[in-house]
């Protein structure tokens, strides 16, 4: 009963360290799987908001492929891509959030990954806190990068890239250092 009960605290945890600040709504897709899968990186016809710059060719989703996001080591053990969920700016409509939702075995999909766009102000006064230990800085990712911790099991690394601000949550510290990493050589 208290496996359960982790698991859907980690993912809202997660969920909400995704969404935070992004000035994002609700979402677009589904943990069902009619979200789109990405195989690799492609760029869509829509481009990001004007204050995050056109990152990953527009297309928030592309910044990992599903291959990369099954492939990532996770607490749980082994995953399975399913899909993915966005969540769209209030006043544009445009993606600035993408949830890569897995499965672990015969359980419901989870968010394994979350990539969230940022803006300056945001990535700013965001960076400075971190409720579990200081931010920790990092290198060899984008032009700047920091490892924050904002909830138990949860890890976001915040990206200053070549198009803009983004960051990106797991739940395991060398996966978000990981994944942030492929991510950054495509913004």
């Amino acid at each position: 009963m208290r496996r359960p009960f982790l698991l859907a605290a980690v993912t809202a945890s997660l969920v909400l360290a995704a969404c935070g600040g992004s000035g994002s709504s609700t979402g677009s897709g589904s943990a069902g799987g009619s979200g789109s899968t990405p195989d690799a990186p492609t760029a869509a016809a829509a481009t990001a908001p004007a204050a995050t710059g056109d990152q990953f060719g527009g297309d928030v989703c592309s910044a990992l492929t599903k291959a990369e996001v099954g492939a990532a080591t996770y607490p749980q053990g082994a995953a399975t891509f399913d899909s993915t969920d966005t969540q769209t700016d209030a006043t544009t409509g445009k993606a600035v959030v993408c949830q890569y939702l897995v499965v672990f075995g015969d359980d419901p999909s989870i968010v394994g990954v979350a990539v969230s766009l940022m803006d300056d102000t945001e990535y700013g006064t965001r960076t400075e806190v971190s409720l579990i230990a200081p931010r920790e800085a990092l290198t060899g990712i984008g032009s700047e990068a920091f490892l924050v911790q904002p909830a138990p099991g949860i890890f976001e690394v915040w990206v200053t890239g070549a198009n803009g601000k983004f960051k990106l949550g797991a739940q395991a510290k060398d996966t978000a250092i990981a994944l942030a990493t492929i991510a950054a050589s495509r913004d």
